[in-house]
């Protein structure tokens, strides 16, 4: 690109326009999110799932671990993983948007594919690492019946559920920049939390379909398999890791696709 006046680029983003690589641009993110208000909606994740088990715990003596892994596995890889990739991936291309930066980042080569998969992997960070302190909380709330295995188990699905939603979420916010939050709401309680229930061929379309799945071929939980078999299906675990592997990948590859193709409204092309 033709060299830049500085002097007209919003603070910080110089700092995008000479980051060489992917790591550099999540370097920035993370440097730029520590912000209050981030760091307070990281507590009330981290908080939620944990308020919830410690009330329940207050009430009910453990007996079971059944209960106690299926209402862990719905707080965390599914209700705390979603809403902060709803926060932090979504609005990946929108933010720049508004803030009238995206024109700078797009000047420079792949810039665009480097600052969405920066934003993306940030996103999976901050929600992995909510959800990691959540689970180690709750686990030790539930006690001795939960052990190591029920922390690696669930830890694992919300790093899938990061990873597979975090994609789906950034897709949807380039292709719905406009009304992004709309969307990707809307999707996600149609379709992960509707569809994924429906016992036909339309919930293996799912991303929580493929994550309960491998909850029940990861535990010997009575209500995970009876879950399964009424819903799910029984499939073997490689399917599912599979399906969430091509979902991902093909995720990312039409968001960067449609990031470099689109052209995106600015404030001087009078775009909202």
């Amino acid at each position: 690109m033709n060299p830049v006046d500085t002097a007209k680029i919003p603070g910080g983003v110089s700092r995008f326009l000479s980051a060489g690589t992917m790591l550099d641009v999540v370097r920035f993110e993370l440097t730029r999110s520590m912000t209050a208000s981030r760091i307070a909606i990281w507590c009330v994740l981290v908080l939620f799932p944990v308020m919830i088990i410690g009330l329940l715990r207050v009430q009910i003596t453990v007996e079971q671990i059944d209960p106690w892994g299926l209402a862990t596995y719905f707080l965390i890889p599914e209700v705390l993983c979603l809403l902060g990739l709803l926060l932090w991936a979504t609005p990946a291309v929108s933010t720049e948007l508004e803030g009238q930066t995206w024109i700078h980042l797009a000047m420079r080569p792949g810039g665009r594919t480097t600052v969405l998969l920066g934003k993306y992997v940030t996103a999976v960070a901050w929600t992995f690492s909510a959800a990691v302190v959540s689970l180690t909380v709750c686990t030790i709330l539930i006690g001795n019946a939960a052990g190591v295995s029920f922390w690696l188990v669930l830890a694992g699905l919300a790093l899938l559920s990061c990873v597979a939603h975090g994609a789906l979420y950034v897709l949807i916010g380039v292709l719905f920049y406009r009304r992004t939050m709309v969307a990707a709401v809307i999707y996600t309680l149609v379709v992960e939390f509707g569809l994924s229930f429906v016992p036909a061929v339309v919930n293996r379309l799912t991303i929580n379909y493929r994550l309960r799945g491998l909850l029940a071929e990861g535990t010997d939980w009575r209500g995970v398999r009876s879950l399964a078999e009424a819903t799910l299906g029984i499939e073997p675990m490689h399917h599912h890791l599979i399906a969430l592997t091509l979902v991902t990948t093909t995720f990312l590859a039409a968001a960067a696709w449609r990031v470099r193709a689109a052209e995106f409204p600015t404030q001087a092309d009078g775009g909202a």
